[in-house]
């Protein structure tokens, strides 16, 4: 009837690992995890992550993005969630939809999509098939 919330497991199974994709490197492929995971190189392929999801400014994503919370600092293109919060820092570039139950964007992150928050999300069992878009770098005006 009544549950400590020192001893409260969350519903996910989180594990306490980190896992890093480093600067250099390019996977071609999803990745799923329990863990944290911490990308700075390049990935093609769908990301799931039941824990804390940070892409660093080097970072780069080509695919949907499942996670428990996020901060990104890089660019993703595919459709965002995050069950809890998402942070977009100043050089975060968004080229899809995002959901969250809550998310915080600083001065200067671009998001091309909707922006959707819920205080009902849940992590999918499986992810759909990311359609690649092209992007193109904002020119700059010159009179």
């Amino acid at each position: 009837m009544f549950t400590n919330k020192k001893t409260e497991k969350l519903p996910e199974a989180r594990s306490s690992s980190f896992n890093l994709i480093a600067s250099g490197t390019e996977i071609t492929g999803d990745i799923t995890t329990t863990g944290d995971l911490r990308i700075d190189g390049r990935i093609t392929g769908n990301v799931s992550c039941t824990a804390k999801l940070v892409v660093g400014n080097g970072g780069d994503i080509t695919g949907n993005v499942h996670c428990y919370s996020g901060e990104i600092s890089g660019t993703v293109q595919g459709h965002v969630v995050a069950k809890e919060i998402l942070q977009l820092n100043q050089s975060a570039l968004i080229q899809g939809d995002i959901e969250a139950m809550r998310f915080i964007v600083e001065d200067g992150a671009s998001i091309n999509g909707r922006c959707t928050t819920s205080r009902s999300l849940a992590l999918p069992e499986h992810l759909p098939e990311v359609k690649l878009i092209s992007y193109e770098e904002p020119q700059a005006i010159s009179e």
